[in-house]
């Protein structure tokens, strides 16, 4: 999809870059083109119709020509049989109405006259005048009539005479001027297929072809009925061969041939292969719908039309024509390839489109070179206006016709004329405008019409607007000159004043800036005590609770020496228990006697031990009590350590407290005087600040003064107009 988007682009790109007449010439010829193939397009299609429908009806009418040539040839047997079948039934009528007739004669005069010239018998009146107009009847017919090969006459047993069991005969051509000669017995001839057929259905029959002598023949024969009775049979042979009268071929179609079908659907002739002459239309026709349409146009019983496909494969085109055979329908087809149908159709779609497309190319080209030679002066118009986009107006144009386009030239030509005043006058003005002269004139003031009056009055008001702004600035020069004079004594003594200010400013903040530095100081050594005195209190408090802490443990030993008292007077009674239970073990062993003396050192022992055990005990409790007096000791002086170091924490902390309170107002002091120093310090900047403006405003003023002189003198470079008269469009003539 995007190469087409961009081939349409490009495409469209290089209409537009194309030039005027082949532009024209492509747009024109691809409507023609259009429109063209449009008509083309109807013309072959209505050819096309006209063409097939020419085709159609020439075909048909081959068809129908083809089947009147075999109807001539069937009519002309059927002529033959009804003239004899119409005599023998008229004749036998008149014989039954005059039975004299049907005597046969004894008088040998009589008898000579009424021999038959076919059977050595004697016939009688009716029957010598049967014989002999059905012989010469017979004889004319096979000698004169080149579509029949034979005629003859076949009678029922005793039918033709009471005397007679056999009658029958049969000319040829090759023995029509012959003696005639019986053509067989009752028993051969009746089981013949045209004799069974006419007898059984007493009907006129066309037979089927069946080989006879050499030919192939089909016979016409036709029931004699007098009275309701079948008397015989009349019949005349027609040779297959007879039927090549019928058209078979035509250069315009060279595929064309052409078939005789009988009413069963039976070929009985066939003009590419003879061999076919016997085979069935089922045998030629494979498709089941192509045979179906066949055979229901063949019900209807008229001519028709239709497209089959042979057993070759190939498309045909067949045409249908009725031939009346006695009383059946035989068919007579013209049979066509479809691709020879369509080809004249195709020729003529060629040809027409041949030589639309030879047209169209002569009508292009002859567009092409009437637009390039009615458009040749449109090159030099777009050459000229090439030339003046590109800023040169002197142009050159070629002679042109009095048609549209040289009105156009001529026009362009005058316009650029016109151009080119009005630019040299702009150039002329503008110039002097920009040497300095105002008071300048146009000198082609009828050039400017139209569109062109507003850059004239442009101008005009641009020139005096500069003029009367040159003007004012020179009277402006003048008053600023004058201002700036006065402007610069003042910034004069102004600066000269601003000078003092700042001289006693910077005194004033050296001061201030002397006691900020004392009082930074003073804040700084507050902040140093305060501090340090933090930090005291710190370690007071430090000291207090290691002092709490201290008396929490002197509580705790005199606790735990009080508990050690009681655990030694425990070992004391322990040691007065054993002394006991010993005294009371040695009395039980001195009564025990021999028996008890080891048990008696034991208890002599255990009485020792506790001695001992009540000395120690003693001991301890001597030096228990000493250690828990020393501590109840230790416990007051700590308590009273306690309570003294309690009381300097607090006046340390009151001595915290006001150091930080001077701590704090050192530095409000501190913060107070910095702001104070650096309002003078922004005092001080904004009177050097003064100073310095004072110092620029004097000179900007001589500078300005000096200035306004360079004004007027540029100024007065310029000759400025003073006769400049405003008209009601707020322009002035110059």
């Amino acid at each position: 999809m995007t190469s087409d988007v961009r081939v349409r682009e490009e495409g469209e790109i290089m209409f537009k870059k194309m030039k005027l007449a082949p532009k024209l010439a492509l747009t024109i010829g691809s409507v023609l083109t259009v429109i063209l193939i449009f008509l083309i397009g109807i013309t072959v299609a209505m050819s096309k119709k006209a063409i097939s429908t020419s085709t159609f009806s020439e075909l048909n009418e081959i068809s129908e020509s083809n089947a009147l040539q075999v109807q001539q040839i069937f009519d002309e047997a059927e002529s033959v049989a009804l003239d004899m079948q119409y005599f023998l039934e008229h004749s036998f009528q008149k014989a039954s109405e005059n039975p004299s007739w049907n005597v046969i004669p004894t008088h040998p005069a009589a008898m000579a006259l009424c021999q038959s010239s076919i059977y050595d018998e004697v016939l009688t009146s009716a029957g010598y005048d049967n014989e002999v107009y059905l012989r010469e009847t017979a004889r004319s017919s096979a000698s004169y009539n080149e579509d029949l090969e034979g005629v003859g006459v076949m009678f029922e047993p005793y039918k033709f005479q009471t005397h007679m069991k056999d009658y029958a005969f049969y000319v040829s051509e090759r023995n029509a001027d012959q003696d005639i000669v019986p053509f067989g017995a009752y028993e051969t001839y009746s089981k013949e297929d045209y004799y069974q057929i006419a007898a059984s259905t007493r009907q006129a029959v066309v037979t089927e072809p069946y080989e006879y002598e050499g030919n192939t023949l089909v016979t016409y024969a036709s029931p004699v009925i007098h009275n309701n009775e079948m008397l015989g049979v009349v019949m005349a042979d027609i040779k297959v061969d007879n039927f090549d009268k019928v058209e078979t071929t035509k250069p315009s179609y060279p595929s064309m041939y052409a078939t005789i079908y009988n009413d069963t659907g039976k070929i009985i002739y066939d003009s590419e292969d003879k061999n076919d002459i016997g085979k069935s239309l089922e045998e030629f026709t494979p498709n089941q719908s192509d045979l179906a349409a066949i055979k229901s146009g063949m019900a209807r019983g008229i001519a028709f039309q239709v497209e089959t496909t042979r057993e070759d494969g190939r498309k045909v085109t067949r045409f249908f024509s009725p031939i009346r055979a006695a009383n059946q329908t035989w068919w007579s087809l013209t049979a066509v390839s479809t691709s020879d149908i369509d080809k004249a159709v195709k020729t003529t779609e060629f040809w027409m489109i041949f030589i639309s497309v030879i047209a169209l190319a002569a009508i292009i080209l002859t567009i092409i070179v009437v637009l390039r030679k009615v458009l040749g002066p449109v090159q030099g118009v777009v050459k000229a206006a090439r030339s003046i986009a590109e800023g040169n107006l002197n142009v050159h144009f070629e002679e042109a016709g009095d048609d549209e386009i040289g009105v156009l030239s001529r026009t362009f030509e005058g316009m650029t004329a016109n151009l080119n005043r009005i630019v040299t006058d702009i150039t002329y003005v503008l110039g002097e405008m920009a040497d300095g002269n105002f008071d300048v004139k146009t000198k082609t003031e009828e050039s400017y019409v139209g569109a062109y009056e507003g850059v004239l009055s442009s101008i005009r008001r641009m020139n005096t607007r500069l003029s009367s702004t040159l003007s004012q600035i020179e009277n402006s020069a003048d008053l600023v000159s004058a201002g700036s004079d006065q402007m610069s004594s003042g910034a004069q003594a102004l600066s000269q004043g601003a000078v003092e200010q700042a001289a006693s400013v910077e005194e004033l903040a050296s001061t201030i800036e002397s006691i900020l530095k004392q009082v930074q100081e003073t804040s700084g050594n507050a902040d140093k005590a305060k501090d340090q005195t933090i930090i005291s209190g710190e370690e007071i408090t430090i000291c207090s609770q290691q002092m709490n802490d201290m008396m929490e443990a002197m509580d705790e030993i005199g606790k735990k020496s009080a508990e050690i008292g009681k655990i030694i007077k425990t070992i004391e009674d322990i040691a007065f228990q054993t002394n006991i239970l010993a005294l009371n073990a040695a009395v039980e062993a001195a009564r025990a006697g021999e028996a008890g003396k080891g048990f008696a050192v034991v208890a002599d022992e255990v009485r020792n031990l506790a001695s001992k055990s009540a000395v120690a005990s003693n001991s301890t409790s001597e030096l228990i009590q000493g250690a828990v007096n020393a501590v109840k000791k230790g416990t007051e002086i700590a308590k009273e350590t306690s309570d003294s170091l309690q009381k300097v924490v607090e006046g340390t902390r009151t001595v915290s407290g006001i150091v930080e309170q001077i701590a704090v107002a050192a530095a409000d002091q501190s913060h107070s005087l910095g702001q104070v120093t650096v309002g003078m310090n922004q005092i001080s900047s904004v009177v050097h600040t003064n100073s310095a403006t004072s110092e620029e405003s004097a000179a900007t003023s001589e500078e300005l003064s000096s200035q306004a002189q360079v004004l007027r003198n540029l100024v007065g470079q310029f000759t400025l107009r003073k006769d400049a008269k405003v008209k009601k469009s707020g322009s002035v003539e110059f």
